[in-house]
């Protein structure tokens, strides 16, 4: 019997070997930043990974690449789109190189429309950013270095071009595209929300079955995010009312311009934002309703269209996941939500009424609100106003009492960059901070992307515009931009110097090797195949493309045809685990 579970466990371990390289032979990749991993090699401390063109002379005589790694896994970057590869591996052991891995074929896919160059994106200046990294923008659903080239692009979507007055739209059109910490991505499309891998792999999809909204979908909307937790939260609202039985229909009309009947009822048009939090099965975890704060009477006609129409269309959760912040549009408020008493605590905006008592920081149709670390709310003030000579500005608001002196405006940007219509109807926009302290910003509809010091200088700028060719009638519209230090924030693998343990107490020297462009921390478990649990270490803080050195000892004896299970897992991603198998021999 024991026999069996050791050809089983034999067998698992090749199943999982096996899936270890990366690319997957014969795989199609919508990106160019790609982590190579191989089967591990026993006793190696160096691995060597080549590439060569595929072509139909191809030969590993005329290497195209070759990088070595102390790890099983080695980041490449820089391929060609539209181009096929070979690539192989090999374990450097006692200093000479083990029998080739390989070689496997993989191609990076051109995407239909980055292809045929609909949009181009100008870096126009570009001081060298200690931010590095890449940028994500939903306009042309892509990420791109810093100098502008493409890195990866959201494949898997039915793009159709539709007529908008007088110019092509591209539809779907993208809001908030992200790249998780988790490496994961997540954006809107169609009101839809939707979690992918990288290589556009559905993980994940928001209900939408009007569980909170009372109607047959959630209307989500423009911000949609995956939060620290692993839960996700997006915009939503309520859309149709059903109005009650009045005698004087004519006012009714007046309230409601636009009405329809559903099943013998008829019902009103309103704009009830609401925000949704969901857990990963998709069941509704919290939720807020704006109908208490922003139309305690949607009947009451003294009052203006966009009050009942306010348009939220952004939020963020602070650090500590107590409050949610919420900004309306129409109403140019940003507004702070308790939790767990769903109550509005705090208030800014541009105008103050009884019924919604704001501190003033002049805001008008702004976008974002982003929670700082330290407390402060990362805005992106549109400062929207028809025909008249303005600049948009970015707003940090302190949450301080004794800034209120400074009408609690901590920071201000004008964005009187050159180049820029400011009379142009404004939308969209937010404000990224940076780990070097610097703000990545979105000007929306502007289609202009810059890095700005907090001493107001900007060192990186980049627009995103048509390509110019004749005929090209096709309208994009950049709604957000966000930063993204790599396509892999979070990966690591891990090898250890013992390919058995001796029976005894057993003693095992690990090392995990951080791959990802992010800090991350590491727990490590031992376990016997029976099931008790014989080391349980947590690691510190490692920084991203470092390593770290275990010492495990466990004080359970062990005997000869044991079977040991090693299991490493992400603090950062949870579900992100790997494991090896070890025998216990005399």
């Amino acid at each position: 019997m024991r026999r069996l579970f050791v050809l089983f466990i034999c067998a698992m371990e090749v199943l999982w070997l096996s899936a270890q390289v990366n690319p997957k032979p014969g795989a199609r990749l919508n990106y160019n930043q790609i982590m190579f991993e191989c089967e591990k090699v026993k006793g190696a401390g160096i691995y060597i990974f080549q590439l060569t063109e595929d072509t139909t002379r191809a030969s590993f005589g005329k290497v195209l690449l070759e990088q070595k790694d102390s790890s099983n896994a080695t980041l490449i970057s820089g391929l060609k789109f539209g181009q096929k590869y070979q690539w192989r591996c090999a374990g450097v052991v006692k200093g000479q190189p083990t029998m080739w891995k390989g070689p496997w074929l993989f191609e990076i896919s051109a995407d239909s429309l980055l292809h045929y160059g609909l949009m181009s994106f100008n870096v126009i200046k570009n001081e060298g950013s200690d931010a590095g990294g890449l940028i994500i923008n939903d306009c042309s659903h892509s990420i791109v270095d810093r100098n502008g080239n493409l890195v990866w692009y959201l494949p898997k979507v039915k793009w159709h071009p539709v007529m908008n007055k007088k110019t092509m739209e591209i539809k779907p059109q993208i809001f908030d595209l992200r790249l998780t910490p988790y490496g994961t991505v997540t954006y809107l499309a169609n009101n839809i929300a939707t979690e992918t891998d990288i290589d556009g792999n559905k993980l994940w999809g928001a209900p939408d079955d009007g569980q909170v909204s009372g109607s047959n979908t959630e209307a989500y909307n423009h911000d949609f995010k995956r939060l620290a937790d692993g839960h996700y939260m997006v915009l939503g609202g309520e859309q149709w009312r059903k109005l009650p039985e009045y005698k004087d229909t004519t006012t009714v009309i007046r309230k409601y311009p636009s009405r329809k009947v559903i099943d013998g009822h008829e019902y009103g048009e309103v704009e009830l934002p609401t925000v949704i939090e969901y857990d990963r099965k998709g069941k509704v975890v919290w939720s807020w309703k704006s109908e208490s704060y922003v139309d305690p009477d949607v009947f009451d006609t003294t009052r203006a269209l966009f009050e009942r129409k306010p348009h939220v269309n952004a939020f963020s959760v602070d650090k500590n996941n107590e409050f949610v912040y919420v900004g309306f549009r129409n109403t140019s408020r940003i507004i702070k939500i308790e939790k767990k008493t769903g109550k509005v605590v705090d208030c800014w905006g541009d105008i103050s009424s009884a019924h919604e008592p704001a501190k003033f920081v002049g805001l008008h149709r702004q976008h974002d609100a982003n929670i700082l670390d330290d407390g402060t709310i990362a805005v992106f003030n549109n400062n929207d106003y028809p025909g008249l000579d303005s600049f948009s500005s970015v707003l940090l608001i302190s949450q301080k009492p004794e800034d209120s002196v400074r009408n609690y405006i901590a920071w201000r940007f004008d964005c009187d960059l050159k180049t820029l219509n400011q009379h142009n109807e404004r939308n969209g926009g937010n404000v990224d901070q940076l780990k070097n302290g610097n703000f990545l910003v979105c000007m929306g509809n502007m289609n202009r992307i810059f890095e700005v010091t907090t001493d107001k200088k900007v060192i990186w700028d980049a627009a995103m515009a048509p390509d110019g060719k004749a005929g090209n009638t096709f309208f994009h519209r950049l709604y957000r931009a966000h930063y993204i230090s790599s396509l892999y924030p979070c990966y690591f693998t891990f090898a250890t110097n013992e390919d058995v343990l001796t029976a005894g107490i057993p003693h095992l020297h690990l090392k995990i090797f951080n791959k990802g462009s992010e800090s991350d921390t590491y727990q490590v478990k031992l376990n016997s195949a029976s099931g008790n649990s014989l080391a349980d270490i947590t690691s510190a803080a490692v920084p991203g493309n470092r390593s770290v050195n275990f010492d495990i000892k466990s004080n359970h004896q062990l005997k000869a045809g044991d079977l040991v299970e090693i299991e490493v897992s992400s603090k950062t991603n949870p579900d992100f685990v790997r494991r090896s198998m070890l025998t216990v021999v005399k």
